[in-house]
C-alpha cells in the first residue's frame, strides 16, 4: 500500500503505514525475508524526504502488537501485510545529533562469529 504525502502542504502529524500485499506468516523464511527487504528501504527513503522538509520521523512496529485491530481502523484489507509505521511529524528543537551506538567491531564479523 503507497500512500503519498504532499510535503508542499503543512502536515503536521501523519503516521504512514508500509504494508505489503500477501500474508506471510507461513511462508519460507527467505519469502519472509525478501518481502520485508524491499520495505526497509523504502521507509528510510521516506523519513530522508521528511527530513528535507523539515519533518521528523521515527520507525515503529509496536503497533504490530495489535496489527488486526490497527487493520481494522486504518481500513486496510486483510490481505496485506503491515510492516512499519511512521510517526511523522514536526520536530522540537533546532539540531539532529547522531545517536550513540556501540563500536562497529561488536556488531560485525569478518570470516567467523
Amino acid at each position: 500500500m503507497r500512500r503519498r504525502i504532499d510535503f508542499d502542504r503543512p502536515v503536521p502529524y501523519e503516521t504512514p503505514e508500509e504494508c505489503v500485499r500477501g500474508r506471510y506468516e507461513s511462508q519460507p523464511q527467505i519469502v519472509q525475508a525478501s518481502a520485508y527487504g524491499s520495505i526497509l528501504p523504502a521507509a528510510w527513503s521516506f523519513m530522508l524526504a521528511a527530513r528535507t522538509k523539515g519533518l521528523g520521523a521515527t520507525w515503529t512496529t509496536l503497533h504490530l502488537g495489535n496489527a488486526d485491530g490497527v487493520a481494522e481502523i486504518l481500513g486496510l484489507p486483510s490481505d496485506f501485510t503491515q510492516a512499519v509505521m511512521l510517526a511523522v511529524g514536526f520536530y522540537q528543537g533546532d539540531t539532529f545529533e547522531p545517536a550513540k551506538r556501540l563500536p562497529v567491531s561488536s556488531s560485525v564479523h569478518h570470516n567467523g562469529w
